[in-house]
């Protein structure tokens, strides 16, 4: 699981809000309600990564629609996101520490120790204001920026040069760009300019400046990459997957499928790939016998339909029902695509209730090996997500969104005791009388 728990202050429809995420988890909500702004959320933490700050403020409209409206600038807008214990393997560990290690040790297995290391828990923070920015530069300024790694090894501490450390290590940024490195110690026998200058060398290339407009999160260290480097968010549009597209397209799939066609031919030449994807779909659409895909005399490529119900004619994409479509990119995205989180806006648009059943306990199994947070106005997926997998989101007296667990309140579990279903409650518009 890639993230287990986010905290916002003033960011767009939020004034403060702190969600705890399990491996699935299905927003539901009025329109409006905030469901979009929460999703945005991870949207602008991916762009951060990927573009730098400033970029990833302007593809969020500007500072004027990242803030709260009603909040301005009298609050700072401040990001915290906590993970799961993760193990990662980073070459700069054996390259760095190999010539330490007696080859007695590296025949007792302590090499592998320190080649793949467990951080017990990362969080990372940071806080922008947007009243301290002056002249020409940014509308902002970073007040807050913060890396800790929590190291507690249930295998016994990290080993770095034969010596151990357990404990914390905080990596900030001051407001002049400095970065620091400061251990704090549970366990160990390692000094802090010792575990400084390693971390530093180890983990940050010997980066010990950034510009003051830029985050620690810009950094391609192994910690926050492995987070947040896998953020996709899909909204499919089944009219962008029905056109030709050119085959020099990317590999992985478009968040709007636009480039289904290119994925699903990869997919296709692998015959263990094909043969897992074809069963996924059938069971969810039984006149499913084959996809092929086409390629023009133009490079471009667009994809077929095989049913059962024929085998000389094949639909062309452009003749293939939206919900198919849909089922086709949905299992895609949930079992071929290597991301650690996958966001989905109403996975079942375009598909049969009949379906909705399936779809739920699809998403539940790849939510085994990937984190799934899905949007949805469907009572019928209401009704199959699971109590403990919903979020429910509304907007209090004063308009600011919040987000909770229906399945902790006492007034929806008396509810429920008198036989009224979570779907009922939900079209009822009585879990949101109860938020």
């Amino acid at each position: 699981m890639a993230i287990k728990k986010v905290k916002i202050t003033n960011f767009r429809s939020f004034k403060e809000a702190e969600v705890h995420l399990g491996a699935f988890n299905v927003l539901i909500g009025a329109n409006a309600s905030g469901k979009s702004n929460f999703v945005q959320l991870f949207r602008f933490l991916r762009d951060i990564r990927k573009e730098g700050l400033d970029n990833a403020i302007s593809l969020q409209s500007g500072v004027e629609y990242l803030r709260n409206i009603n909040i301005g600038n009298s609050q700072k807008l401040s990001i915290e996101i906590t993970s799961d214990p993760i193990y990662f393997s980073h070459p700069a560990i054996s390259r760095g520490l190999l010539k330490y290690i007696p080859r007695p040790a590296m025949r007792r297995g302590r090499l592998k120790q320190i080649g793949r290391v467990k951080i017990g828990e990362i969080i990372y923070k940071f806080s922008i204001d947007f009243k301290k920015a002056r002249g020409r530069g940014p509308k902002f300024k970073i007040v807050e920026d913060e890396v800790i790694l929590k190291i507690k090894d249930d295998e016994g501490p990290l080993l770095i040069n034969e010596k151990l450390f357990s404990g914390d290590i905080v990596i900030s940024k001051n407001q002049e760009g400095k970065i620091s490195v400061i251990p704090r110690h549970d366990r160990g026998e390692k000094g802090e300019e010792e575990i400084r200058n390693e971390f530093f060398s180890l983990f940050f290339w010997d980066k010990q400046l950034l510009p003051p407009e830029n985050l620690l999160l810009e950094i391609s260290d192994p910690f926050l990459r492995n987070i947040l480097d896998s953020i996709t968010v899909y909204d499919f549009d089944p009219k962008q997957s029905k056109k030709a597209i050119p085959i020099s397209g990317k590999a992985e799939l478009e968040e709007d499928g636009a480039n289904l066609s290119i994925v699903l031919k990869n997919i296709m030449e692998d015959k263990e790939e094909r043969r897992k994807l074809l069963n996924l779909v059938r069971d969810l659409l039984p006149f499913v016998r084959n996809f092929s895909v086409e390629k023009f005399a133009d490079r471009s490529l667009i994809f077929e339909l095989h049913e059962v119900y024929s085998d000389k004619h094949h639909l062309p994409a452009s003749l293939i029902s939206d919900g198919t479509i849909n089922v086709l990119a949905l299992v895609i995205a949930l079992y071929f695509e290597g991301k650690s989180l996958a966001i989905i806006e109403e996975p079942e648009r375009n598909m049969h209730p009949h379906l909705v059943s399936k779809i739920v306990e699809m998403m539940k199994d790849a939510a085994q090996k990937k984190q799934i947070i899905v949007t949805t106005h469907n009572p019928e997926m209401v009704k199959y997500a699971g109590m403990e997998n919903i979020l429910l989101v509304s907007r209090d007296k004063d308009g600011f969104s919040t987000i909770c667990r229906p399945s902790e309140k006492k007034e929806i579990q008396t509810f429920l005791k008198n036989e009224m279903e979570i779907e009922e409650l939900f079209v009822q518009n009585l879990l949101e009388l109860n938020a």
